[in-house]
């Protein structure tokens, strides 16, 4: 592989501002938005985006879904971006008619697809095939890709590994030159798929310490060079000395809101591939992490950033940039409409 699928991808997350879940991706498309935003990338250096398709969105309308992406990735090599399609999430709730369109600022959250009732039902692996085939017939040999990631997340506690073996086979029987991987929690996870899999992923949202997570990526960095392949880090969003904080966990306020920068360093110093969570400033995507208040991005929708030193540690770039280091306005107004608020 070319070496800049090894040091030189500097990604992000990408979901519009306004949007909850891939599904609400499609549904509230606007193709102006997404140009404003990686505008908005272009003034940080980032050249690549991993953006989560929606399964469920693709069932109910296959041809603008797909309408949709070829606008995404045209608008994406105008700016020089490449990115990252998600094919499947395994996080969230159960998609249903409720939680897909879900607006409310507190439960508004990530929906899987296809599900549980598919992914435990080996019988039913199947019916995710016309998706598969569809999406690779057109986009397999698609150089506007950067990589085609196969699910989001699969793991042994969820219980479907299996369904996640057997679409990553089946996409990799479909394989064009755009190099496959998979969203892996951890390096070890992508032993489950090594043999399909060109790129390995994993996640580490909010490590606890400095020193293990630069030997974190060490490892990665080490294991590229024996095993020949990519190993990025496709999640990551700030230190929190206290803990993930996931679930009810009690996290000081100080540490619920973005912090690139305290890991934007040693990501750098260690010269592997990587994606933040997220270019656009939002509350959290987790259930686990939302009902924490958890805040984080880089961009609001107006394009001030939420940090001036995490835009100059992702950017490399020491120009003078307005900031507001708050909520996103549009998430306040939402809680005020409910009658909630929120600290400052």
């Amino acid at each position: 592989m070319e070496d800049f699928y090894y040091s030189s991808v500097k990604g992000a997350v990408y979901f519009p501002s306004r949007v909850y879940n891939a599904y609400q991706t499609f549904t509230m498309f606007d193709d102006k938005e997404i140009a404003r935003d990686m505008g908005y990338a272009n003034a940080a250096g980032i050249n690549a985006f991993r953006l989560f398709l929606s399964y469920n969105y693709y069932l109910e309308n296959s041809m603008d879904f797909f309408q949709k992406i070829d606008i995404i990735l045209e608008l994406a090599e105008r700016k020089g971006i490449r990115i990252m399609p998600v094919l499947f999430e395994d996080c969230g709730l159960e998609f249903n008619d409720k939680t897909g369109v879900n607006r409310d600022p507190y439960t508004a959250v990530c929906v899987r697809s296809p599900g549980a009732e598919i992914e435990h039902d080996r019988e039913r692996f199947s019916e995710v095939i016309p998706y598969l085939k569809e999406f690779m017939d057109r986009y397999r040999d698609d150089d506007r890709l950067l990589a085609i990631e196969i699910m989001n997340e699969p793991h042994i506690e969820k219980g479907n590994l299996e369904f996640a073996r057997f679409i990553a086979e089946y996409v990799f029987d479909q394989k064009g030159i755009v190099p496959l991987t998979m969203g892996c929690i951890s390096l070890r996870d992508n032993l489950y798929f090594a043999d399909l899999l060109d790129i390995y992923e994993f996640h580490d949202n909010f490590p606890s310490d400095t020193k293990d997570f630069r030997k974190e990526l060490e490892y990665a960095k080490h294991l590229e060079s024996v095993i020949g392949k990519p190993c990025w880090i496709t999640e990551w969003q700030r230190l929190r000395e206290g803990g993930p904080g996931w679930g009810k966990a009690d996290i000081p306020d100080e540490h619920k809101v973005p912090c690139l920068a305290s890991l934007a360093d040693i990501i750098s110093e260690v010269g592997i591939g990587s994606f933040f969570w997220s270019l656009m400033v939002k509350p959290a995507y987790l259930p686990e992490q939302r009902i924490n208040g958890t805040i984080n991005g880089l961009f609001h929708e107006d394009g001030l950033v939420y940090s001036r030193e995490d835009f100059s540690k992702i950017s490399g770039k020491n120009e003078e940039v307005k900031e507001y280091p708050y909520p996103p306005k549009w998430y306040k107004d939402d809680l005020e409409l409910k009658g909630n608020s929120i600290k400052m």
